[in-house]
């Protein structure tokens, strides 16, 4: 893969560890519904469609199979999830090795990076501040942020317009099949994280163009 002008990442499980935070605020929310803890194995598996996908996930044994109410439930599980994440999103998040200095480099080297995640953007900024990248960053853009997430296209191309940077000469980095999905169909290359949360296999069958074993560590 040649040299890109801008990288695109995702954020939880490429850029940062932020599994146990989602857990607990996961689990907040569980109990209101008198269900026991899910375990991080568990929560997992719930992430990487945004916030409202990971409760209904979550929340499986307690929603309605469909309809209003099913929705009804959601808004309120989604309410309660955001009032307590707010305070929790930065409580053990932190980046991943090798994280900071890769960025600082390539900022240093003179390319455009910018996060496209399916977290909502009122945790995704707090969160990238807290984590002492944000100033690194051309663009971030959340889950909420656009009508579309991932993987929908349109996320990373809000991106890329922010940064001014065409398609051809980015790069979308991520640990889920929605990263590699929305970066192929928006025309970037793409980088699979196996590091990440997301299933190994199951991003090996999607394909990528490069894959990473660690941050910015190559893999075969």
């Amino acid at each position: 893969m040649r040299q890109p002008a801008a990288f695109l990442f995702d954020l939880d499980g490429t850029l940062a560890e932020t599994l146990p935070d989602i857990a607990a605020s996961c689990n907040h929310v569980r109990s209101r519904h008198g269900l026991p803890p899910a375990d991080l194995a568990a929560v997992r598996a719930f992430v990487g469609d945004g916030a409202r996908a990971l409760l209904a996930r979550a929340l499986h044994d307690a929603l309605p199979g469909a309809g209003t109410r099913r929705e009804a439930m959601l808004d309120d599980a989604l309410a309660m999830y955001v009032d307590h994440h707010h305070a929790q999103c930065t409580v053990h998040a932190r980046l991943f090795p090798g994280v900071l200095p890769f960025l600082e480099r390539e900022r240093a080297a003179g390319r455009r990076l910018g996060v496209v995640t399916n977290k909502p953007e009122r945790f995704a900024r707090p969160l990238l501040a807290h984590l002492g990248v944000a100033d690194l960053l051309g663009a971030i853009v959340g889950g909420d942020t656009l009508p579309q997430r991932k993987p929908s296209p349109e996320p990373l191309r809000a991106a890329l317009r922010e940064l001014g940077i065409a398609a051809a000469s980015a790069v979308m980095v991520g640990d889920g099949v929605q990263d590699l999905r929305a970066g192929k169909a928006a025309g970037l290359s793409t980088i699979g994280c196996l590091f990440g949360y997301g299933d190994i296999a199951t991003l090996r069958a999607e394909g990528a163009d490069a894959w990473w074993a660690s941050f910015g560590v190559a893999a075969d």
